[in-house]
């Protein structure tokens, strides 16, 4: 495949991982390929098919049109005017490699770091206006520690497995050649499940356990520790922080009380609740904070003695369903979370 037909691929967002990071770094090289090998007609091919991408005015380059469809922002820098930084700052911030020897540091949008070991290339989609944060890991080793935001879960998908936190240090190594998965975590908890979604392909990690996926061993779950032995050697590169603001730790809210048997709410602000069901029963939910500040939830439901992670998340999704039932809202279900949005 020669260099126009593997750029014809890329534009059309049908390479490999392997195939991406071979066209950028023929762009790093020389940002004018596109210009060179793509005619007229294919660019303004490009164009129709980007419903999001407008039109602006003349002065927009095809360089900029291009990058603006497929979110290359550290190519982008010094490619076009300053009267079109503000629009390149809003709609770029995709898509992330790093072809240093060293490892690159990432800070998105919620203020989240991602550390990316050299050869890592992952796609991001992180704005306010999204139901959820959301990273995908194309290739390599990525650490992350993710800004604390209860009504926001951090969804990183890797292959066939996705890990959901709330406010954590992990590493996902992802090898694309092999579909081999890891996932480590440092500090807090992280979801990890299968994309088969079943109890049994649903593990919650705790600080120095992780997850070994491959297609020949499922997913095996471990401890680590200062080991040099393949897959259980976990490096921490990430640079401390100094002087990032940490919100307050998650408080069981004093309205909510536990026996062997049942659960009991008092009059409970449904942030709470949610809260609750996110860090007790390790479902992930998504909400609006100020949609739900007016409302309050008084219930009973039965839970067993010992709560195993399939009871918790069946008794997560009868406190959902009792939410949706008295208040005007609804659910939806979108890569292992649930989102509570407005009846319309």
């Amino acid at each position: 495949m020669n260099r126009k037909q593997l750029l014809n691929k890329f534009l059309a967002n049908q390479c490999s991982a392997e195939e991406a990071k071979l066209v950028f770094s023929w762009l790093n090289e020389n940002p004018k390929l596109l210009d060179d090998l793509i005619s007229e007609d294919d660019w303004m091919s490009y164009i129709a098919q980007e419903k999001n991408v407008k039109r602006r005015n003349g002065n927009i380059s095809k360089i900029f049109t291009v990058f603006v469809v497929f979110g290359l922002l550290f190519f982008c820098s010094n490619l076009f005017e300053e009267q079109h930084a503000q629009i390149a700052q809003d709609i770029i911030r995709k898509t992330y490699y790093n072809p240093l020897s060293r490892p690159k540091e990432i800070i998105t949008d919620d203020e989240s770091h991602l550390i990316l070991a050299p050869g890592a290339l992952v796609q991001v989609r992180i704005k306010s206006n999204l139901d959820f944060r959301y990273v995908k890991v194309l290739e390599g080793k990525v650490q992350f520690e993710v800004a604390k935001d209860p009504s926001k879960p951090f969804i990183v998908e890797s292959d066939q497995l996705t890990t959901t936190a709330l406010g954590t240090q992990f590493i996902v190594n992802y090898t694309s050649r092999s579909k081999d998965v890891l996932v480590q975590l440092l500090e807090g908890k992280v979801r990890v499940a299968h994309i088969m979604q079943s109890a049994e392909h649903v593990k919650i990690l705790k600080p120095g356990q992780q997850i070994h996926f491959s297609a020949a061993s499922q997913m095996v779950l471990s401890d680590f520790g200062n080991t040099s032995k393949g897959a259980d050697r976990v490096v921490n590169f990430l640079p401390r922080l100094i002087g990032t603001a940490k919100e307050k730790e998650y408080s069981y809210p004093m309205t909510i009380h536990q026996s062997t048997n049942w659960l009991e709410m008092e009059e409970t602000s449904l942030s709470e609740i949610i809260q609750y069901i996110n860090h007790e029963l390790d479902m992930p939910v998504s909400y609006d904070s100020l949609l739900v500040r007016n409302y309050r939830l008084k219930g009973r439901f039965r839970r067993n003695a010992a709560m195993n992670l399939q009871d918790k998340t069946q008794l997560a999704e009868s406190i959902l369903q009792l939410i949706v039932e008295v208040n005007p809202f609804k659910l939806e279900k979108q890569q292992n979370t649930y989102i509570l949005k407005p009846k319309k």
